[in-house]
């Protein structure tokens, strides 16, 4: 098995354009060629957590409480970790989230304002702490796929800062590309300040349907516009209920509905995730 530990953050500053659902069945498709993948639900929503089977507002043990053990208690935060990860049925580990992460982003927030990072210790910097608590967990996955929120920008920073690449997910809808330039300046502000090594791994159109002009419309005006600059993946993500509906019943596409073309569509997406590395 070779050696590869891979941070991967699913973000647009944008909702609705299937980040979660993203992160869910790009994970699952990775598992299922025989990767070690843990999936890191990065908003207080908990979205994911729910996808997954699990209640968000039950769970103990969240990414606040990993967030907030890297910032006050670094010293044993490897226990916390060993119960924050949770072992799903559809492959990928997971560290939930809930409402709590809300909190722990305040507190980020606290640190921010208070130029806690002027110590001059950049690794304890507030938009580092994610990154010092995935950093134990890298020998334990091949893969390590963060989905980020919406509200709380300083949660996606921190995501950012932990992660080798970014894919950008963009419904294939009018006006939808809007977000686009939002989440590059973001990036760009991150590789700047934080992680010089961040590499966007590509736009990914996702609710797309073959036949309607306005989605060829769409998908053609994203290549022209950023197709220079930035990779496009091959294999838009077909629109189809069921992909709406796997996260309701706990399950990826993959268990839900193996034959769908949005299946398939995901399928495509971990083949080029794989020949990243």
């Amino acid at each position: 098995m070779r050696d590869l530990h891979t941070v991967f953050s699913i973000t647009n500053q944008k909702g609705g354009v299937g980040k979660t659902t993203t992160a869910l069945n790009l994970g699952a498709a990775l598992s299922a060629s025989g990767k070690r993948v843990l999936l890191v639900d990065n908003d207080p929503q908990g979205n994911l957590t729910a996808a997954l089977g699990f209640t968000p507002a039950e769970q103990k043990c969240t990414l606040a409480n990993l967030l907030l053990a890297a910032i006050d208690y670094p010293e044993d935060l490897e226990l916390h970790l060993k119960r924050a990860v949770l072992h799903t049925e559809t492959g990928p580990d997971l560290i939930p989230a809930n409402r709590r992460l809300a909190d722990a982003a305040a507190r980020l927030q606290v640190m921010q304002l208070s130029q806690y990072n002027a110590v001059g210790d950049a690794g304890r910097s507030c938009e580092k702490m994610m990154d010092s608590l995935l950093v134990p967990l890298k020998a334990d996955y091949d893969y390590i796929i963060i989905d980020c929120g919406l509200k709380h920008e300083l949660l996606t920073v921190n995501a950012l800062a932990a992660s080798d690449y970014c894919i950008i997910p963009v419904q294939a809808h009018f006006l939808a590309s809007e977000g686009i330039p939002e989440v590059l300046e973001l990036v760009r502000s991150v590789q700047m300040k934080f992680n010089p090594t961040l590499k966007i791994a590509g736009i990914l159109l996702t609710m797309y349907q073959s036949r309607p002009q306005l989605c060829r419309s769409v998908r053609e005006s994203v290549g022209d516009i950023y197709g220079e600059a930035f990779h496009v993946f091959e294999q838009p993500i077909e629109y189809s209920i069921k992909v709406a509906e796997c996260p309701a019943a706990g399950q990826s596409i993959f268990d839900y509905s193996p034959r769908n073309a949005a299946a398939l569509s995901y399928r495509s997406l971990a083949e080029e995730v794989l020949e990243l590395g």
